[in-house]
């Protein structure tokens, strides 16, 4: 009899203890906001895992996120159709203080406040921001001391400061979002390193496109970056890496680097600015396989205060393509087997062309039909060694050159 009994007791207290867990456990739950509703509700009315899911319309407040793996999106995935807009000009639109968010499918305006921030990440980390306009606002999007989030196919336009600014922020993935009529597109500023951009455009910036500020070790790659005052401007930035980007028709420059030491700049095109690539005071950098050509004052200058570059394998067409300030650089790399800029066998030097068709590459003789010319190529301060001339049978990778720019097939 007593044995029932303990056993009945133990039994409730099993199932009374598997209750409470599952309860405390809780379930995700998915929430649909309405016109006239409010989103800030719904988000004080969420535990973690849970969605948030807002009908197309206008909706204007402020939103404090602090609740961790949330998903806000809109139900139609246009952000032309459901737009948040700030009711209180002193709180940014979305000011995530969590990790694990994602804000998907919205345009978020500042409405008729000066200084506010479309979207503002404080602290987060694994969040994802995607598909949203973040247009006329102070910043588009802000992130500081935050890291490992991603920000993909994003639109950030006419915004008084910045598209996307990041301080303090590292290993972020920045792809595919357009920064364009803003100041200055997008900001690395103190201490960011470890954030790859990739894909995005960078356009109509009435400052930089890219600028970086105290940010080393960031990779800056395949981006299309046009018609800003300049594209890109790095300034106390070492170990950084720029590569594969389209730099076109840029006012002032196409790229400025400054008191940034140990770069990697390779396979970029720069045309139609003033100057294609500038370096000011700025030390051990290697600069290969980027093509500089029709910018209007030089290709690539260098200041007197800037050492130990290395210039290889490099196309220039400009009318003047290099003004250097000393002889502490070196313009080729050792000959060796490997397709060059121009479809050549071997790497060496630069090609050394000019829009009438006088460059001394254009010109040299290669009796050897090598792909390297015969005589060194000495010009004021700088001696390239290994100067590259066209080949009659060039590899693929000449194709590249021609099809970067209609102008570059002559």
């Amino acid at each position: 009899m007593w044995g029932i009994k303990i056993n009945r007791f133990v039994n409730l207290a099993v199932a009374f203890l598997i209750f409470t867990l599952s309860s405390s456990n809780g379930t995700a739950i998915e929430i649909l906001v309405q016109p006239g509703e409010s989103i800030q509700a719904a988000v004080n009315n969420t535990s973690s895992g849970d969605l948030i899911i807002v009908k197309p319309g206008n909706y204007s407040e402020n939103i404090i996120i602090g609740t961790q793996n949330l998903t806000i999106r809109s139900e139609s995935g246009n952000p032309e159709d459901t737009i948040v807009s700030a009711n209180n000009p002193n709180i940014n639109v979305f000011h995530i203080r969590a990790n694990n968010v994602t804000i998907n499918g919205f345009k978020v305006r500042s409405a008729q406040y000066a200084e506010v921030t479309g979207i503002y990440l404080a602290g987060c980390s694994q969040c994802t921001i995607s598909n949203n306009d973040l247009s006329e606002n102070y910043l588009g999007l802000y992130l500081s001391n935050s890291k490992n989030n991603m920000i993909t196919d994003n639109k950030m336009s006419l915004n008084e400061k910045y598209g996307i600014q990041l301080m303090h922020s590292e290993g972020n993935i920045l792809s595919n979002n357009s920064a364009s009529s803003n100041h200055h597109g997008i900001v690395l500023e103190n201490n960011c390193s470890d954030n790859n951009l990739t894909g995005n455009t960078a356009s109509l910036n009435a400052g930089y496109g890219f600028y970086f500020i105290n940010s080393s070790s960031n990779n800056l790659n395949n981006n299309t970056i046009s018609k800003n005052d300049m594209g890109i401007y790095l300034t106390n930035s070492n170990l950084n890496t720029i590569s594969g980007n389209n730099i076109l028709e840029n006012i002032r420059y196409g790229m400025w680097i400054s008191h940034s030491n140990y770069s990697i700049i390779s396979g970029n095109t720069i045309n139609k600015s003033n100057l294609g690539i500038r370096l000011n005071s700025s030390d051990n950098s290697t600069l290969s396989g980027n093509i500089l050509a029709f910018n209007y004052i030089s290709g690539l200058s260098m200041c007197p205060a800037c050492d130990n570059n290395t210039v290889f394998d490099n196309y220039l067409n400009n009318v003047f393509n290099v003004e250097v300030g000393n002889r502490r650089n070196t313009w080729n790399t050792k000959m060796k087997a490997g397709v060059n800029i121009v479809g050549g066998p071997y790497l060496g030097g630069n090609f050394w062309a000019s829009p009438a068709g006088t460059g001394f590459s254009q010109t040299a003789q290669d009796r050897d039909e090598n792909g390297i010319a015969d005589i060194k190529y000495n010009e004021t301060n700088f001696t390239d060694n290994l100067p590259l001339v066209p080949v009659s049978n060039p590899q693929q990778k000449a194709l590249s050159i021609a099809n970067s720019s209609t102008e570059l097939t002559s």
